[in-house]
């Protein structure tokens, strides 16, 4: 995310504030639902302000918020949605990238956590950090597991009975299953070493390839 898409994020944050309690948690839907299109952050953004200023000026002339935008929310985002452009395959791989670096720099902060902990109770050798299979693993479920449950909660946020849905417990149970197997029977299969000062520059350089490619992206 850019400077200017962050501007813009704190401006509309602070622009929410004056909605009902109401319309805030309906406008909370629709920010979830902008959140998936195929569109960038700062496009969500600006059909985010301008949504929330419709309503705040409905809500001023003391009209609800169906009456502004229609009771069925999902149709009136995919008619605003159809008239943006759409992000390019650059950028859409470009925020992708990015968004993994992130995901996977976020694990590797627990990762070295837990490594740094383990050594003070005696297991391994520092300063050495040991990757098995497992843990490979581990994060591949982790990281499947958590974008395939973002992408969906926003393409659903609509969803009545969302909390009811088969599809969460789901991919809950396939995470779990797939952090006992690598825990289990993959924790003896090293992979590679990593000196921790490595490990600690690596998750430094992650951090900030993502930000180069959230920037380039947006």
């Amino acid at each position: 995310m850019n400077r200017k898409t962050k501007q813009l994020l704190t401006a509309n944050n602070e622009l929410e504030k004056e909605l009902t309690a109401e319309n805030n948690r309906a406008m909370t839907d629709i920010v979830v639902y902008l959140r998936a299109a195929n569109i960038t952050e700062y496009q969500q953004e600006l059909l985010r302000r301008d949504i929330t200023e419709m309503v705040l000026a409905g809500q001023r002339r003391g009209d609800a918020m169906e009456e502004v935008i229609g009771a069925d929310y999902k149709a009136f985002c995919d008619a605003v949605l159809s008239e943006v452009p759409e992000r390019t395959g650059r950028q859409r791989l470009l925020s992708a990238v990015g968004s993994a670096c992130l995901y996977v720099d976020i694990l590797a902060v627990i990762w070295l956590v837990f490594g740094a902990v383990g050594w003070l109770l005696g297991e391994g050798a520092w300063p050495w950090l040991t990757v098995t299979a497992g843990n490979l693993v581990a994060l591949a479920a982790i990281l499947a597991a958590s974008i395939g449950l973002v992408e969906y909660i926003c393409k659903n946020s609509f969803a009545e009975n969302l909390g009811k849905s088969k599809a969460i417990p789901v991919l809950l149970v396939l995470l779990v299953a797939a952090l006992v197997a690598g825990s289990v029977l993959l924790r003896e299969v090293v992979v590679f070493r990593l000196h921790f000062f490595l490990a600690a520059g690596l998750v430094a350089a992650l951090y900030a390839l993502h930000r180069f490619l959230e920037e380039k992206a947006d």
